[in-house]
Protein backbone atom coordinates (compact mmCIF):
# COMPACT_ATOMS: atom_id res chain seq x y z
CA UNK A 1 0.00 0.00 0.00
CA UNK A 2 1.11 3.37 -0.34
CA UNK A 3 1.45 5.67 1.71
CA UNK A 4 0.06 9.46 1.73
CA UNK A 5 2.99 10.96 1.00
CA UNK A 6 4.03 8.80 -2.33
CA UNK A 7 0.34 9.80 -3.15
CA UNK A 8 0.59 13.62 -3.04
CA UNK A 9 4.04 13.03 -5.13
CA UNK A 10 3.00 11.26 -7.47
CA UNK A 11 0.12 13.35 -7.44
CA UNK A 12 2.35 16.62 -8.25
CA UNK A 13 4.13 14.40 -10.59
CA UNK A 14 1.32 14.21 -12.35
CA UNK A 15 -0.07 17.58 -12.64
CA UNK A 16 3.60 18.86 -13.56
CA UNK A 17 3.91 16.71 -16.22
CA UNK A 18 0.00 17.88 -17.59
CA UNK A 19 1.39 21.13 -16.99
CA UNK A 20 4.69 20.99 -18.86
CA UNK A 21 2.59 19.23 -21.48
CA UNK A 22 0.10 22.46 -21.82
CA UNK A 23 2.98 24.50 -22.10
CA UNK A 24 5.14 22.47 -24.41
CA UNK A 25 1.77 22.52 -26.81
CA UNK A 26 1.04 26.20 -26.48
CA UNK A 27 4.54 26.97 -27.59
CA UNK A 28 4.42 24.80 -30.43
CA UNK A 29 0.46 26.38 -31.13
CA UNK A 30 2.18 29.45 -31.07
CA UNK A 31 5.22 28.91 -33.32
CA UNK A 32 2.92 27.21 -35.85
CA UNK A 33 0.56 30.41 -35.86
CA UNK A 34 3.61 32.84 -36.17
CA UNK A 35 5.15 30.60 -39.03
CA UNK A 36 1.35 30.62 -41.20
CA UNK A 37 0.80 34.56 -40.64
CA UNK A 38 4.68 35.00 -42.01
CA UNK A 39 3.77 32.62 -44.76
CA UNK A 40 0.64 34.27 -45.19
CA UNK A 41 2.17 38.05 -45.27
CA UNK A 42 4.87 37.41 -47.52
CA UNK A 43 2.18 35.42 -50.17
CA UNK A 44 0.10 38.24 -50.05
CA UNK A 45 2.83 40.40 -51.31
CA UNK A 46 3.31 44.22 -50.44
CA UNK A 47 0.06 46.12 -48.80
CA UNK A 48 -1.29 49.65 -49.86
CA UNK A 49 0.76 50.87 -46.25
CA UNK A 50 4.30 49.16 -47.64
CA UNK A 51 3.41 50.47 -50.84
CA UNK A 52 2.89 54.03 -49.79
CA UNK A 53 6.43 53.94 -47.19
CA UNK A 54 8.37 53.15 -50.29
CA UNK A 55 6.78 55.88 -52.13
CA UNK A 56 7.70 58.36 -49.14
CA UNK A 57 11.20 56.92 -49.14
CA UNK A 58 11.95 57.56 -52.41
CA UNK A 59 10.79 57.55 -56.44
CA UNK A 60 11.88 57.05 -60.26
CA UNK A 61 11.33 59.58 -62.62
CA UNK A 62 13.04 60.55 -66.36
CA UNK A 63 13.98 64.03 -66.79
CA UNK A 64 16.87 66.48 -66.09
CA UNK A 65 17.66 66.39 -62.25
CA UNK A 66 16.25 69.68 -61.02
CA UNK A 67 14.42 70.42 -58.35
CA UNK A 68 12.01 73.76 -59.41
CA UNK A 69 9.62 75.62 -57.77
CA UNK A 70 7.21 78.42 -57.92
CA UNK A 71 8.60 82.01 -57.09
CA UNK A 72 6.61 85.21 -57.21
CA UNK A 73 4.93 84.47 -60.94
CA UNK A 74 8.23 82.65 -62.44
CA UNK A 75 9.63 79.28 -61.89
CA UNK A 76 12.82 79.22 -60.52
CA UNK A 77 15.56 75.88 -60.13
CA UNK A 78 15.50 75.30 -56.53
CA UNK A 79 18.06 72.72 -56.45
CA UNK A 80 20.19 71.14 -58.89
CA UNK A 81 20.46 67.23 -58.35
CA UNK A 82 24.10 66.08 -58.04
CA UNK A 83 25.20 63.44 -60.91
CA UNK A 84 22.07 64.27 -62.54
CA UNK A 85 21.90 65.16 -66.02
CA UNK A 86 21.34 69.07 -65.57
CA UNK A 87 24.31 68.72 -62.81
CA UNK A 88 27.29 71.92 -64.46
CA UNK A 89 24.37 72.31 -67.48
CA UNK A 90 21.96 75.01 -64.59
CA UNK A 91 22.66 76.83 -61.63
CA UNK A 92 20.64 76.70 -58.47
CA UNK A 93 18.40 80.38 -58.61
CA UNK A 94 18.05 80.03 -62.33
CA UNK A 95 14.62 81.33 -63.65
CA UNK A 96 13.05 78.99 -66.22
CA UNK A 97 12.12 80.81 -69.58
CA UNK A 98 11.03 77.97 -71.93
CA UNK A 99 11.35 74.09 -72.73
CA UNK A 100 11.86 73.36 -76.08
CA UNK A 101 10.41 76.89 -76.97
CA UNK A 102 7.11 76.48 -75.40
CA UNK A 103 6.63 78.78 -72.04
CA UNK A 104 4.17 76.33 -69.89
CA UNK A 105 2.43 78.71 -67.44
CA UNK A 106 2.82 77.14 -64.28
CA UNK A 107 5.20 75.21 -62.35
CA UNK A 108 3.65 71.98 -62.98
CA UNK A 109 3.71 73.02 -66.41
CA UNK A 110 7.46 73.15 -66.49
CA UNK A 111 7.89 70.01 -64.38
CA UNK A 112 5.84 68.02 -67.14
CA UNK A 113 7.98 69.45 -70.06
CA UNK A 114 11.50 68.66 -68.44
CA UNK A 115 10.30 65.36 -67.81
CA UNK A 116 10.49 62.74 -70.84
CA UNK A 117 11.97 59.82 -72.40
CA UNK A 118 15.61 58.71 -70.60
CA UNK A 119 18.05 59.50 -73.69
CA UNK A 120 15.60 61.98 -75.25
CA UNK A 121 17.14 65.73 -75.12
CA UNK A 122 15.13 68.72 -74.07
CA UNK A 123 16.27 72.47 -74.76
CA UNK A 124 16.09 74.32 -71.35
CA UNK A 125 16.12 78.11 -71.78
CA UNK A 126 16.90 79.73 -68.49
CA UNK A 127 17.46 83.56 -67.33
CA UNK A 128 19.83 84.19 -64.45
CA UNK A 129 20.32 87.70 -62.96
CA UNK A 130 21.01 90.84 -64.96
CA UNK A 131 19.79 90.07 -67.93
CA UNK A 132 22.43 86.96 -68.12
CA UNK A 133 20.25 84.33 -70.56
CA UNK A 134 21.17 81.31 -71.63
CA UNK A 135 19.36 78.04 -73.58
CA UNK A 136 21.38 74.64 -72.43
CA UNK A 137 20.55 70.98 -73.89
CA UNK A 138 20.05 68.46 -71.16
CA UNK A 139 19.77 64.32 -72.18
CA UNK A 140 17.13 63.28 -70.03
CA UNK A 141 18.15 60.58 -68.01
CA UNK A 142 16.47 58.34 -64.65
CA UNK A 143 16.68 60.00 -61.91
CA UNK A 144 16.00 57.96 -58.68
CA UNK A 145 14.94 60.85 -55.60
CA UNK A 146 15.45 59.51 -52.15
CA UNK A 147 14.21 61.18 -48.98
Amino acid sequence: MRTIHESQTANSISRWRTARSVVLGSIILAGSMATSAALMYRMAGPTCSQQQREIERGYTYSGIGAVIQQHGDRVMVRQVITDGPADGLLREGAFLVAVDGVDPQSVEGFANALRGPAGSTVAVEVKYGCNSHETVIIERSMIRVQR
